[in-house]
């Protein structure tokens, strides 16, 4: 909602003070409507000082102070609105609520939301703004926990899982199959303020019809996260192994640096490098081993129940098997709706170009992927998710061009 709210409001107590003749409060009004903050402020503290003391020239005061970045008088003021106006108590905790945020103190923010929600029984606007800042803080208020981290399960069915065009492959190897796979993650621990932080996670897919392709991958890593201005900075070491139909597969060790910007209290941008050597010990896999380098830039906006994320990613291969060392460029957007009850959905697309240009014949693929996915909150932190993905892969080489279906359910826990 950004400061829209502040200005409504403000313009709803212009209309029920009775000083429109004071010209002090005239010109304080016009300077407000046409941004002024500062000179505002100014006229709004003169009509102040000439006896004008109802709630509308303290409020519109602590919205200068506000959007001036005065914090400390901008809270001033609504402590003051909140103590003499029983019947703005509620809209004062809202603001205050702002200003703590602004401030960066998220647990005096959710303190303040909450008396917002409570004490405004009877407005069922400013119980909706309360609940949604409340859920923008939840991420916070687990950043500043000690450790957090997540499980899933899924089951379902993948028609294509060789992802290869079917009428170039043997009869006797299985394309299709029942699928079943786990995650599980923890990170921490967190303090809230600069420090380190460990990752660890575990990915495991089981293809019961076609085990041949199943795959695992246990990954840890060490990251040091520091917060300057409006800024996140991360930068750590890490590695995974992996294993597919059950042999060993792809060891990789590297490092990574991320830089998130706060836009505003709704939205930010992110840029991120991965380094990666990947090593194979298992010879019918040499050819994976060499090197890989990532850069990812990101925006998410997130508003209450809804949240939007936009990536583009560039990715460099120099392995051993120009086969399987692409140079790559995608773009993906998601979008999401989940209220506290009842059904939310999910959906998105992914498109994504690779190009084999060491290939004695270079080969040029285009990928487009789109997810559509239904969720529900059931039981304490879990989600139900009912998810379909298709995906069509074209290829300059028919044998690489292939469709395909893949449709699971399953529940996530967030912790």
């Amino acid at each position: 909602m950004k400061l829209r709210v502040l200005v409504v409001l403000s313009a709803i107590l212009l209309a029920r003070q009775c000083i429109a003749d004071s010209t002090d409060w005239a010109n304080g009004t016009i300077a407000f409507q046409e941004g002024d903050y500062q000179t505002a402020l100014r006229y709004f503290e003169n009509a102040k000082q000439d006896g004008q003391d109802g709630p509308a020239v303290h409020y519109n005061a602590a919205v200068c102070n506000f959007k001036l970045g005065r914090y400390e008088s901008a809270a001033a003021n609504f402590q003051l609105i909140s103590n003499r106006y029983p019947k703005m108590r509620g809209l004062a905790e809202y603001n205050l609520g702002l200003v703590a945020q602004r401030k960066k103190d998220s647990e005096a923010a959710v303190g303040h939301f909450l008396s917002a929600y409570r004490l405004s029984p009877d407005d069922p606007k400013l119980r909706i703004l309360a609940s949604n800042r409340l859920r923008e803080l939840e991420p916070e208020l687990r950043t500043a926990s000690k450790w957090t981290g997540a499980l899933g399960i899924r089951a379902g069915f993948d028609d294509n899982v060789a992802l290869r065009d079917e009428t170039g492959l043997p009869a006797t190897l299985a394309t299709e199959s029942p699928v079943a796979d786990l995650f599980a993650s923890i990170k921490g621990p967190y303090n809230g303020e600069s420090g380190f932080r460990i990752d660890a996670s575990l990915y495991v897919i089981k293809n019961f019809d076609a085990d041949e392709f199943d795959q695992s991958e246990l990954y840890g890593g060490v990251t040091y996260d520091w917060n300057p201005g409006e800024w996140r900075l991360q930068a750590g070491l890490h590695g995974s192994a992996g294993t597919l139909g059950g042999d060993s597969f792809d060891r990789k060790a590297g490092g990574d640096f991320q830089a998130i910007r706060y836009l505003n209290q709704d939205s930010e941008i992110g840029f991120s490098y991965v380094y990666d050597d990947i090593q194979e010990t298992d010879v019918f896999f040499a050819g994976i081993a060499g090197s890989r380098q990532q850069l990812q830039t990101r925006y998410r906006w997130y508003s209450g129940e809804r949240r939007f994320t936009l990536r583009y990613r560039q990715e460099e291969n120099d392995r051993l098997d120009p086969d399987v060392s692409p140079k790559r460029k995608s773009l993906s957007a998601d979008y999401g709706y989940q209220p506290d009850t009842g059904w939310g959905y999910e959906g998105g697309f992914k498109y994504r170009s690779s190009r084999f240009d060491e290939m004695a014949v270079p080969r040029d693929e285009d990928l487009l992927t789109v997810n559509v996915a239904l969720t529900r909150s059931i039981i304490r932190n879990w989600l139900l998710l009912i998810d379909y993905q298709y995906s069509n892969n074209d290829s300059s080489d028919p044998i690489f061009s292939y469709k395909r279906n893949v449709i699971t359910v399953g529940a996530i826990n967030v912790f």
